[in-house]
Formats: C-alpha cells, structure tokens, sequence
C-alpha cells in the first residue's frame, strides 16, 4: 500500500462511507470507490461488506486500521519530536555554576532563556570549578559557568562570557573606605579575608598578596566570596573579590574600592568538546554574554558611586 492508498482506506474508515471519504478528502466517489475494490484486489482480502448502501469494516480491515493508526501516532510523535527540537526541548538543560556567576548572571539568562523557550527542563548545581570539569567529563551537565578560570581541560570548551574587576570590600567604617583606591602597601595593614589556598578566588588572593617581600596571614578563611562580603559588611576585615559578588551587597552598606593597580578577571560558559550545545545550550550562552555587557553598563554608574565619595 502506498501513502494515497492508505489516506483513503483511513477516510473510508473513520468516516463509514464513500460519500464522506469523498468529501474529507475533496475527490469524487468514483475515485474513492475505485481505489477501495482495487485494494481488495490487491490484497487477496474483503475490506468491506456493502449492506443498505453502506460499507461495514470486516475483521480483516479493522486489523489493518489498527497498524495504520499506529503508524499515525508515530508520525505524530516524530512531529512533535521536532517540534520540541525547534523550541530547544530535546533535554534538559543541566546548568553548573560558581556560587558568584550564580547569584545574578545566570539567573537573568535563565529568565531569558524560559521567555523564548518555556517548555525547556532546566536544572542549576552550585559547584567549583573542578567539580564543573569533572561533571562535564562525565556527561552530567552540559553547561559550566564560571569565573576565574584556573586550568583548562583539553576535552572542555571555554566561550568567553566578559571580563570584570576584582574590588575591596568593607563597611563604611573600614578605614580603608575612605580611601578611593587601595594600594597593596594600605591592604597589608588590615585584616584580609581569606579563602584558602584551592580556591579560584584563593589563589587570586595569593598571586596578589605573594608579590610582597612579607605575604599576609590572614586569620579568617572561607569558601566562597558572598560569605567574605557578609562578613566584612557585618564589620570586620576587607574581602578582595570580584565585582559580580561584591556588587550584590550594594545595598547593605558594604563599600567597594578598586585596587591602585587594576586585577581583572575572566568569566566562561564551558562545555564538552563531545557533547555539542543543543539550541537550549547555544540560546543561555548568548543570554550570559547579553547580560554580562548590560550589567557592565548598570554597574558602572552605581560602582563609581561607591568607589567615589
């Protein structure tokens, strides 16, 4: 059977006659008539009995409607297999991410990726930069986001996102606020946050720190840098961080100075080089690097109103 054959046989049976068949299909009775008995022919096999001036599906053409409505369904979900594809619903989109790119730039590329896709499962883990290479080795997430890059794995891909400052951070009774940039020489005579020796933004305290002849021992020592700017807002030391966590505390009297000589950072989208990025993938990549240029151009003013008194 072919497809115009199996168009009609299907007309004929849901519609119980000739004359509809006929008419769902917009051709004449004849031809549908025709096509009907030849199939009959065909097949070695009665389609139908004529009674009254009805046809009545026999066993053997209810047999044939069965296989022919399976074939329907699977034409339907390849239909909408593609349809899903269009609007990037292949997968889910498994996102992992720096705790800083995560408390504001990845959030607004998700708001954005949602708009345009709003069927699509995505799913966000909190993870270090080594846990984001080994979940990408692994085929566990499909997307790294992440800041300070440290080393590069050569079966992971790094898009650049956009690149920031590193700021001081303190309260507005910190010494330290009252200056408009801070010299390694000023930053060596308080307290400096630290966040250990394994972490991006550890060892971009040490590189800075280890240019002078007597290195810093801090006394306090966390993980992550919203935690440095909570504590230092509440009063004590200065944290050294970027600027997309350090610009999240705006508004709770932390004040941020940039440095005398200016320590800028990289931010990434990191991917698999065996796993390319679905249209999901490709359309958050974009959005990142979208609302990393916009937040430079929101940040600007409201950062040059706290570095300048």
């Amino acid at each position: 059977m072919n497809l115009r054959q199996i168009e009609v046989f299907r007309a004929v049976m849901l519609a119980g006659s000739i004359s509809g068949a006929a008419l769902a299909l917009h051709v004449s009775q004849p031809a549908v008539s025709r096509l009907i008995r030849y199939l009959e022919v065909k097949l070695r096999v009665v389609l139908f009995d004529r009674t009254g001036g009805r046809l009545y599906p026999t066993p053997e053409a209810r047999a044939l409607m069965r296989e022919i409505e399976d074939a329907y369904h699977s034409i339907d979900r390849v239909r909408a297999c593609a349809e899903q594809l269009h609007h990037g619903v292949a997968d889910r989109l498994r996102i992992a991410t720096n705790l800083s790119t995560a408390l504001e730039l990845v959030p607004r590329a998700i708001a954005g990726l949602k708009t345009s896709m709003p069927k699509l499962h995505v799913s966000v883990e909190i993870a270090t930069h080594a846990q984001i290479t080994d979940q990408l080795l692994a085929g566990v997430c499909d997307i790294g986001v992440v800041a300070f890059v440290q080393t590069q794995h050569p079966a992971v891909t790094a898009q650049l996102i956009g690149e920031g400052d590193v700021l001081c951070a303190m309260a507005a009774t910190h010494p330290l606020a009252s200056h408009k940039r801070v010299t390694l020489a000023a930053l060596a005579q308080h307290d400096i946050i630290s966040f250990g020796t394994e972490t991006a933004h550890g060892k971009m305290l040490t590189r800075l720190l280890g240019e002078r002849s007597q290195p810093m021992m801090p006394t306090v020592d966390v993980r992550y840098a919203y935690v440095a700017c909570s504590i230092a807002a509440s009063g004590y030391g200065v944290a050294v961080v970027d600027d997309l966590t350090a610009c999240r505390f705006a508004h709770s009297g932390l004040v941020l100075r940039p440095l005398s000589r200016a320590v800028r950072y990289q931010a990434y989208a990191l991917g698999s080089t065996e796993r390319p990025l679905s249209a999901g993938g490709r359309e958050m990549v974009r959005l990142l690097g979208q609302h990393w240029a916009a937040a430079r151009g929101d940040r600007s003013g409201k950062q040059a109103a706290h570095v300048l008194p």
